[in-house]
């Protein structure tokens, strides 16, 4: 994604803004999308130039519900309520949507806590095996080689069914 200027950003703002040109031609003029022309112009215009900086901002629990309610009650979309309330990307308040459709009205109050269940004291936790001794360790491995020697079989009396000449 490219990074563009605040003066490009101010210059493309106000020659949308005079009304001179449609939204499609100013954006094919500076070969960006109209979508872009759109937001920048809105927040140019309702703002002035300082919300185009693109600077991140820290916003408190109490805005973010504030312009989360405004969207689901008030019925404003996404981009006017970010343009309305100085958010330079609209993705913001999609963010802040998620999170309020998913936790509530505690969304934005709570830290990003890892709920830890409580282990159930009825359980009693099975005690570690003890490590195997010599003898069981070469049964293990003699086993493991016997399993290994018969897949190979196996495998082997396969091919040879599969590529044996078939009677008609």
């Amino acid at each position: 994604m490219a990074k563009f200027s605040l003066e490009f950003k101010k210059e493309v703002s106000e020659k949308y803004l005079e009304d001179e040109l449609s939204l499609k031609s100013v954006a094919r003029m500076y070969d960006i999308s109209p979508c872009t022309v759109r937001k920048w112009a809105y927040a140019y215009r309702e703002h002035g130039i300082g919300v185009l900086t693109g600077k991140k901002g820290r916003y408190s629990a109490d805005f973010k519900l504030m312009v989360v309610k405004e969207v689901v009650d008030d019925g404003f979309s996404v981009r006017e309520t970010a343009v309305k309330h100085g958010i330079p990307a609209f993705g913001t308040v999609c963010t802040w949507l998620e999170k309020y459709r998913k936790h509530g009205e505690d969304a934005f109050t709570r830290k990003n806590q890892k709920i830890i269940p409580v282990p159930d004291k009825s359980i009693t936790p099975v005690p570690p095996q003890p490590a195997l001794t010599d003898v069981e360790r070469e049964e293990l491995e003699q086993l493991r080689v016997e399993n290994a020697y018969l897949k190979k079989l196996k495998a082997l009396v396969q091919q040879k069914t599969c590529s044996a000449p078939r009677k008609k």
